[in-house]
Parts: structure tokens; C-alpha cells; sequence
């Protein structure tokens, strides 16, 4: 194994770390380019975790003990490391978007460049976005997470560390290991109500990089003896183990991070602590790895905004062979960046404050740009023909639907404008998911043009069935939230007389899913393990949604079902918008994506799914006496299976499955509500 010497004190260059490096940033880009044997591949972060809490916890102790840390050259050398690749990959997302993206996509990515100049992009992303979300995945700055919680880690543990040294040098360890300790504990406690705030936030993250910390400043203090040969190999095979495990076994829906994170993070600390075994002299040292190691903080950066444009080029799609070849080309610029980028700037020799301010000044720079980009609503005028789809309220308007509760709300949301009071005027309710609020406006619409009040009682993920709740394995909290919530919907509903007519809808194909993350029926009061066949899927469907139908007629109302808008494998918005700006056409082109016409029709997809959806709801529909069912399909799609989602120069979705307003008046231009006389009968 080469070393050489490190700027630590006492501390040499190990080139396994940098072979421990590359297993990580491949392991995030092959997850990343969507190659299926690497589903678990996220967990490279947390290697990285580790390996940085090592060695910049090190280097913290290495100067604490001499009495010789200083906070400027600590974040001198922070600067000098991470800002420079970091400001060129910005500079290049912030260009593209401008070049290629509508104002909002610009206006979007400005407001994600802000917060990642900030270093705190992770708490944008834990209030906007899921990390496994399909919108998260055409963020070009979604890899600035991890950044954020290591350099708001790099705040708190040097004040810990040069306390603790003038304190009591010996309580250092005992401390860390106590932090790691109640981190690691408030991940697991917080996993499943909080899923998105222990991923993202630093709280449940400390404890990844704190044990790095650990192991530097046992290791620096010399508080365990040379290990045994034997002893040696057979920790660093099993820290190999154990952290290629999870590459290959984990799934977006397990719940991660918390204990699912423990192997990652104790694999990579037991390999970091092996140096002498024969995995980390002649594997993890080998010349390729190391390279890979070494160039791996700009490829991390590069990887992600590249795939990510892919993916908007394509319409959302990203075929395995294109991601491959963005992360091939992402490593090519990040050859360069290393080269050209980070180590020129990283040999200066200036001193901490003028370095800084220097550092600070284009900071700031790059904050006034993107709050110009942000605040004007991404320079409207760049591409002023085009409004008009933006006005069109994008995913039919859900980001602005008060109504569609999708957090811990545990009720509808009964505030006036969802669920008014006006007793004595007959009225319409909606109950369901988000799809059920993407209709919701032509049928409210509708309620007023008949005179009738409408009600929009309406949870993401949410279907209205009784008995019987979707379960995720991704978001297992869901699972009592929804029941809680119909359970309360139902209520009010059969409480109010003057609701006459009952429409539920929703995204009916939904526990028919089994790829990407699996989704499933449960009966109420009990959490599904494994999958069911979709025969017990059928089953207990048809006896959720019937009973949900019954429970409704039972106090009176009439009840309509609508099946759900079709389904495509692409997102007709991100098409659209393709087509229109033309450099973004001409790439599109270029990439096999698509013709310069757009033709306005696709084939749906996710045939069988929804074949069997209809099926389920065609069955308790037939099952109860009285219930109407209503099948959107042929307002988009006509013999051949060609399914429209614009209709001339109206955008009809928002996104791959969500109508947009327009759509909805679209998807129902021929449904009128019963007579009252009817309903009364």
C-alpha cells in the first residue's frame, strides 16, 4: 500500500480509503443510472459519511491535542476542498437551466442553487421533496443534500471537540460515542412518523459521521493494541461484507436510513480500521479504485445534475443505457475538474481570512444571481410565447389544493373553502387521493352550475375503502394516517344531510403495484409483511371499496365511481415543454428521445394494472344496487389504445398520472350529477 504523508500530524495517505471512496460514488451512480442489481446503492452516502467524519475528525484531534486547531485554516481547508468543484458544477446547472428550462424549472433550480450555497439545500429538500419521489429525480441539485449535513456537521463537532480538549481530553471519545449514540437512537424512534426528517436532517445523520469521528480519535489516542493477524483479515472481510450487502439487498421502500444504515456505516468503520489486512493492501489499493477514489467528490457532484437533464430531456424516462452513459460522461468532466478545478485551488497558498473573504465574495455572488433567477419567476421573458402551459397549473393544480391533506394532518381539512356550511343546499362531496383532487374541479364546477354545494375531502395515497388501507413499506406511517382519515371522512359525510351525492376516485391501480416500490391492501389494524397474491388483492379490494359503497348508501347518498385518467410511461408535461424550447427539442432528437412533432397521443401504460383496477371496481359497483360507474377512458383514448394528454394547445396532465385542470373539464365533459329526484329515491 502507497503512503505518503498526510497534512495531519501523525497521519498518513492511505490509498484503500480512496479504494473505499470509489466502492461509494460507484455505488450511488450505478443506483442513480437505475442499474437494477445496485437497489440498495444510496447507501454509498453513508460510506461516505464515514470515511469523511475519519478523516476530518482526525484531523480536528490530531490539532486539538497539540493545542494548535484553528478555526480559519479548518475552514481554509473546507473552502479550498469542496468549494471550488462545487461553484463550477453550480455555475454549469445554473447556465443549462437557463438555456434549457422553462421559467419555472428555472425559477426552481435558482431557489435550490440558493439553499445549496447556504449549505442548506437538506432542509429545502426535507420540507419540498422525497428523496426517492419521481419529482425529486429532475432536482439537478438533489445531490447537495449530503453536502449541507456534512458542513453543518463541520460546524457543531469542532466547538465539541475543543471544548472537550480543554475540559478533558479523555471524556472525547465517551462524548462522541454518546452523541453517535442518541443519533443513532433518534433515527430509529423518528424513522417511521418522520421518514423525510431522517433522511435528511443532521440530527439522525450525526451518528454516520460521528462514529468516523470515533474510530480517528481511538485510533490517534492509541486506545486499543495491534490486533492479531487472523483477528485483522477477518475484520476486514466482514466490513467488506457488510457494506456491499446493503448495495445489493436494500429497496427504496425500506425504510432507510436508521438500523437499515448500521451495516454501511460499521462495515465501512471496520475496513477503515483494517489497514494492514490483505483486502485493503491488494484490492481496495488497487490503481483504478484509488483513481476513482480520488476524483470521487467531483463525480458525486457531476453525476447527478447530468442524469438528472437526461431525465428531463427524455420526458422523466431514463433507460438504464442512457444512465450509464451520464455518469461515463459525468466521470470524464470530473477527470477534468480534479485536474483543472480542484487541485489548483486546492495548492494555493493564501492565507485563511483573505481566502475566505475571496471565497465568501463569490458566495455571495452566486446568491445574487440565484435570487434574481428565484424572485422573478426564472426570467419569464426568455420564453414569454410559452406562459401558457405554465398557467395551466401544472399536476392540476395539487401543489395549491388546500383540500388534499399529505402530511401528519390526521382529518380532512374542513375549513370553509372544503368543506362549507350552508345548511339546507344540497351538495356534492369527493372523497379519495390526489387523483380524486385533480377532478375535483370540473366536478366542483359542475356542482355550482346545478346549484349544489360541493365538499373536497381528499389524502395523497389515500384510497376511500373501508376494512381495508394501502400499505408502504416506504412510508409506513401512512398506513394508520389514512385509515384515521377516511374513518373521519366517512363520518362527516353520513352526518351531513344535505350531502346527496358521493363521488370516489383515486389512483385505483395502486395495490396492484409490485415495481418500483411495492404497494398493497391490508385490513384494517394490521401491517401487511410480505406482498399478497393479486387474488387476495382482488379480494379484499372488492371488499373495502363495496363496503365504502354500502356504508355511503346506507345513510342515503348516492354514490358514483370514477376510474382514473390513463396512465403513461413518460411525462406528457416534460414532452410538451421539450417540444417547444428548441434547444431543448434538438438534444431530445439527438438522444433518440423524440420527433421535433409532438403528436399530442401516446400508448398508456400500465395496461394490466389497470385492467385489473376496473375490474375491481366494475365488481362492487355490480355488487350494490343503486352505485354508478363512471370510466374516464374514452375521453382520451380511442380504438387503437392512443391515449391524448394535449389537446391541441391545452396541456391535459401535469405529470404522468395527474390531469391538470384542464384535463379534468376535459376528462368529464359529458357527466352531468343524477337529478335530486333520483337521489332521493
Amino acid at each position: 500500500m502507497d503512503t505518503v504523508k498526510s497534512s495531519a500530524p501523525g497521519r498518513l495517505y492511505r490509498a484503500d480509503i480512496d479504494g473505499i471512496r470509489a466502492i461509494a460514488i460507484l455505488s450511488v451512480a450505478l443506483y442513480h443510472a437505475g442499474v437494477p442489481m445496485v437497489s440498495g446503492g444510496f447507501t454509498g452516502v453513508d460510506i461516505f459519511f464515514v470515511i469523511s467524519g475519519y478523516l476530518i475528525g482526525g484531523h480536528i484531534f490530531s490539532e486539538v491535542r497539540t493545542n494548535s486547531f484553528s478555526y480559519l485554516r479548518f475552514y481554509q481547508r473546507r473552502a479550498k476542498r469542496i468549494l471550488p468543484a462545487f461553484y463550477a458544477v453550480l455555475a454549469f446547472i445554473l447556465l443549462v437551466s437557463l438555456v434549457l428550462g422553462l421559467p419555472e424549472e428555472a425559477r426552481e433550480t435558482a431557489r435550490s442553487s440558493f439553499a445549496a450555497t447556504l449549505s442548506a439545500s437538506n432542509i429545502l429538500f426535507w420540507a419540498s421533496l422525497s428523496y426517492f419521489s419521481p419529482n425529486s429525480q429532475l432536482n439537478p441539485l438533489l445531490m447537495t443534500w449530503s453536502l449541507g449535513i456534512e458542513e453543518q456537521f463541520y460546524l457543531v463537532i469542532p466547538l465539541l471537540m475543543v471544548l472537550l480538549g480543554r475540559i478533558r481530553r479523555s471524556l472525547m471519545l465517551p462524548a462522541i460515542l454518546l452523541v453517535c449514540s442518541l443519533s443513532f437512537l433518534w433515527a430509529c424512534r423518528q424513522l417511521i412518523p418522520h421518514p423525510g426528517m431522517v433522511f435528511y436532517m443532521l440530527p439522525s445523520r450525526a451518528w454516520e459521521l460521528g462514529v468516523g469521528v470515533a474510530l480517528a480519535v481511538a485510533e490517534l489516542s492509541r486506545r486499543w493494541k495491534p490486533l492479531p493477524a487472523w483477528m485483522t483479515q477477518t475484520l476486514g472481510t466482514a466490513g467488506l461484507v457488510l457494506m456491499f450487502a446493503p448495495i445489493f439487498l436494500l429497496r427504496t421502500s425500506t425504510p432507510f436510513p436508521g438500523a437499515a444504515a448500521l451495516p454501511s456505516v460499521l462495515g465501512a468503520a471496520m475496513i477503515i480500521a483494517c489497514p494492514a489486512s490483505w483486502i485493503n493492501r491488494r484490492i481496495l489499493s488497487l490503481r483504478p479504485l484509488v483513481f476513482m477514489g480520488r476524483v470521487s467528490y467531483s463525480w458525486y457532484l457531476w453525476h447527478w445534475p447530468l442524469i438528472a437533464f437526461t431525465r428531463v430531456l427524455l420526458w422523466g424516462k431514463l433507460p438504464v443505457l442512457y444512465g450509464v452513459v451520464a455518469i461515463s460522461a459525468a466521470f470524464g468532466a470530473a477527470v477534468l475538474c480534479y485536474y483543472f478545478v480542484e487541485q489548483p485551488f486546492r495548492k494555493t497558498s493564501m492565507a485563511p481570512r483573505p481566502l475566505l473573504f475571496r471565497y465568501a465574495m463569490v458566495s455571495v455572488a452566486f446568491l445574487a444571481v440565484c435570487a434574481v433567477i428565484w424572485r422573478t419567476d426564472g426570467l419569464p421573458r426568455r420564453y414569454a410565447s410559452m406562459a401558457h402551459y405554465e398557467s395551466a397549473n401544472a399536476a392540476g393544480g395539487l401543489h395549491a389544493d388546500r383540500c388534499l391533506v399529505n402530511d401528519a394532518q390526521p382529518g380532512p381539512n374542513v375549513s370553509a373553502a372544503c368543506y362549507p356550511l350552508s345548511a339546507g343546499q344540497p351538495a356534492v362531496a369527493i372523497l379519495g387521493d390526489s387523483h380524486a383532487a385533480a377532478v375535483a374541479p370540473a366536478l366542483r364546477s359542475m356542482a355550482a352550475a346545478q346549484g349544489l354545494g360541493f365538499i373536497e375531502l381528499t389524502r395523497g395515497s389515500c384510497l376511500p375503502l373501508t376494512g381495508a388501507t394501502s400499505y408502504s413499506p416506504s412510508f409506513p406511517q401512512d398506513l394508520e394516517r389514512c385509515r384515521r382519515f377516511n374513518q373521519k371522512a366517512f363520518d362527516l359525510i353520513n352526518a351531513n344531510k344535505d350531502i346527496r351525492i358521493v363521488v370516489l376516485a383515486g389512483y385505483w391501480a395502486t395495490p396492484f403495484h409490485r415495481q418500483p416500490s411495492p404497494v398493497w391492501l391490508v385490513t384494517d389494524g394490521q401491517a401487511g409483511k410480505q406482498v399478497p397474491t393479486l387474488d387476495a388483492t382482488r379480494s379484499l379490494y372488492i371488499q373495502g371499496l363495496t363496503a365504502s359503497i354500502q356504508r355511503l348508501q346506507s345513510a342515503g347518498k348516492q354514490v358514483i365511481v370514477i376510474q382514473d385518467a390513463p396512465e403513461f410511461d413518460f411525462d406528457p408535461y416534460l414532452r410538451v415543454k421539450t417540444t417547444l424550447i428548441p434547444a431543448r427539442r434538438v438534444l431530445a432528437s439527438w438522444l433518440g428521445g423524440q420527433d421535433a412533432n409532438d403528436p399530442g397521443v401516446a400508448p398508456l401504460s400500465d395496461q394490466d394494472n389497470r385492467r385489473m383496477s376496473t375490474d375491481v371496481i366494475n365488481r362492487a359497483v355490480a355488487a350494490v344496487a343503486g352505485a354508478e360507474f363512471v370510466d374516464i377512458t374514452t375521453a382520451f383514448c380511442n380504438s387503437q389504445n392512443l391515449c391524448m394528454y394535449r389537446d391541441r394547445d391545452q396541456l391535459l396532465y401535469g405529470d404522468t398520472m395527474h390531469i391538470s385542470r384542464y384535463g379534468s373539464f376535459f376528462a368529464l365533459r359529458d357527466f352531468h350529477y343524477p337529478a335530486l329526484a333520483e337521489v332521493s329515491r
